[in-house]
């Protein structure tokens, strides 16, 4: 198969998250086995974020979840768990059971790509300020399409 022309430009991929059932189990299995780490562990929001803001299928919207990062060959590898609240990830799990969730792409001009997936027909699923003051991501519906999500961070 010859390689297409893309409708959009993803910049790097950064990011593989996968949904578990317990992200700490889950890292210290791929510790073990893989040689994976180390881990940082994280509750999202964190209680100092009292101005966090996001979305699940168009509608403001709020979810905790834990997770755990590390790096793996300059990707993160990201484990996610849900704790309360309905969120991409609770229904993930549900209907799908574990496994990778998204892969994540900085990008540049993150409203600029978001509308040109949405030209395409893709949905806009979930979206949240990021991590870091500033940044924010998008979480697009591609699951139907590629098996998994892709989610859209600008870079900073």
């Amino acid at each position: 198969m010859e390689r297409q022309k893309a409708s959009v430009f993803l910049n790097t991929l950064s990011q593989i998250a996968v949904v578990v059932d317990n992200v700490r189990f889950t890292a210290e299995s791929l510790s073990n086995l893989l040689g994976i780490g180390p881990w940082k562990f994280e509750d999202w929001p964190p209680e100092n974020r009292k101005n966090w803001q996001s979305s699940y299928n168009g509608k403001p919207h709020k979810w905790k979840t834990k997770l755990a990062f590390a790096n793996f060959n300059n990707i993160e590898i990201e484990l996610i768990e849900n704790v309360e609240g309905e969120s991409a990830y609770s229904q993930f799990l549900r209907e799908k059971g574990k496994g990778i969730h998204h892969l994540l792409f900085e990008v540049e001009e993150l409203d600029a790509v978001v509308s040109e997936l949405k030209s395409k027909g893709v949905k806009e699923k979930m979206g949240a300020t990021g991590r870091k003051p500033g940044t924010r991501w998008v979480l697009m519906n591609t699951i139907d399409l590629l098996g998994f999500d892709i989610e859209l961070k600008n870079r900073t």
